[in-house]
């Protein structure tokens, strides 16, 4: 850049700080410049269209800075007011505050109560002008029914944050001028289409990249950006003016069309680079995300099989549960029908031995004469078991008891001597007799031979 354009804009950049010392003279005739407007005196000019920041922050800067320097000093000491529906149309004599069009709430060099929060203005739909200046205000808030504001004047406060007018579409004048703002929205440049003057004088702003989220602001023609952190930083002038090519004053001076041609020659290259370097890196970016999806396709179609290959299996597995459970609920069936055999098998197990024991019984006491009945039928016995006491066979009947007469007889014992052809004939009955019996205990043997077989055929089954 030539040496007369770095002189030019080098001379905006030096004004008085508010920290550097100044006679006491100066300070008090500045001081006598800025009255109240609470107290009926005039306020600093903020007028729309002309020379905004010549008559408001540049032409009597001086005056700016050593009033801001007493409300610093002011604000350590100054109790809170608040901003009330009553007050407003104190100040505007207005009842009706849908009808306000213009609203000043500044407060400066007066050593009292000052505003800390934004409030109870949601009423006033068609404010045009909003001065909040020299206050305590820590935070833009509730401001979002104003969307017909078209100056907004906040310098001079305890502001950190740019926030809360994302809604002021036709916002064209905005002063944050003396607050602790450290970095701009990117929201700022693409929401706030209609911005024209900008002041940021006074706050902490260190990094071009901010200065560079200006850029969609076409409208933009005047830029204050004095006593921050990025104004020392190298070649600032001449990117600001390449960045917004809009601008027609940059701190308070004019923008020239030689100053244009400097910045454009000292940044078009980078400019060209730069955008190069974005122009690979989106490729690369390009290339990455089309070979991730590739992938993700590739996963999802093996995620799909996948999908696929466990539903037939949880087919596969219900239909193998149902028919398991089936096949459980036959066995358990069948285990009850051979559990009953087995409890059958085992009580005619049992009454067969008891039998076989009455059998035996009964061949002992055969020289009493105890001969089964024959008209006894045992299919028609009870199925209870027998026990002692209760056998199948009665005496012989003709066995009988006579009466005995009380009077004495004589006994005449005589030796019966059978010949032989009767002791033959005897031998023959007993044979006969003791056939059937020798037949019924070989057969009883089998059956019980053959339960036994049987019972332990369902103990393996089982």
């Amino acid at each position: 850049m030539k040496k007369g354009s770095q002189q030019k804009f080098s001379r905006a950049k030096m004004p008085p700080s508010p920290r550097s010392p100044s006679s006491p003279s100066l300070t008090s005739n500045m001081r006598s410049r800025s009255l109240s407007p609470l107290s009926g005196s005039e306020t600093l000019p903020f007028h729309f269209g002309g020379q905004w920041h010549e008559q408001g922050e540049i032409t009597d800067e001086n005056t700016m800075l050593l009033d801001y320097q007493d409300h610093k000093e002011a604000d350590s000491h100054a109790g809170v007011r608040y901003i009330t529906e009553a007050l407003v149309k104190k100040l505007t004599k207005q009842d009706n505050l849908a009808l306000v069009k213009s609203l000043n709430l500044s407060l400066a060099k007066d050593g009292g109560k000052k505003f800390r929060y934004i409030e109870n203005l949601e009423k006033c739909v068609k404010l045009e002008v909003l001065n909040l200046s020299y206050n305590i205000i820590g935070k833009i808030e509730k401001m979002d029914k104003l969307v017909k504001l078209r100056e907004l004047n906040l310098s001079y406060n305890k502001i950190c944050k740019i926030e809360g007018i994302e809604n002021m579409h036709n916002l064209q004048k905005l002063n944050l001028a003396g607050n602790e703002i450290e970095h701009i929205p990117i929201w700022l440049g693409k929401k706030l289409k209609s911005l024209r003057i900008l002041n940021l004088k006074g706050n902490k702003i260190s990094s071009l990249q901010d200065v560079s989220k200006l850029k969609p602001l076409q409208d933009l023609t005047s830029l204050i950006l004095l006593e921050n952190p990025v104004v020392a930083l190298p070649h600032y002038i001449q990117f600001t003016i390449f960045h917004l090519r809009s601008l027609e004053s940059l701190e308070g001076q004019p923008v020239t069309t030689q100053d244009r041609q400097e910045a454009f020659e000292r940044f078009s290259l980078e400019e060209v680079e730069r955008l190069e370097r974005d122009l690979e890196k989106k490729t690369t970016e390009t290339e990455e995300l089309r070979s991730a999806q590739t992938r993700f396709l590739e996963e999802i179609k093996s995620q799909d099989k996948l999908n696929k290959s466990l539903k037939e299996e949880a087919m596969l597995q219900k239909q193998s549960y149902e028919e398991l459970e089936s096949n459980l609920n036959t066995k358990n069936e069948l285990l009850k029908q051979k559990t009953m055999e087995l409890m059958r098998a085992c009580q005619k197990q049992y009454e067969m031995e008891q039998e076989l024991a009455f059998y035996k019984i009964d061949a002992k006491f055969e020289p009493l004469n105890y001969y089964p009945s024959e008209y006894v039928e045992i299919d028609k016995t009870p199925d209870e078991s027998p026990y002692i006491g209760k056998s199948r066979y009665k005496r012989n009947m003709f066995t009988t008891e006579s009466y005995i007469i009380p009077n004495a007889q004589t006994i005449k014992i005589v030796r019966m001597e059978p010949d032989e052809g009767e002791q033959l004939k005897n031998e023959h009955v007993n044979l006969r007799a003791h056939m059937p019996l020798d037949i019924q205990l070989e057969d009883k043997e089998k059956k019980i031979s053959a339960a036994q077989t049987r019972l332990s055929e369902l103990h393996d089954e089982i």
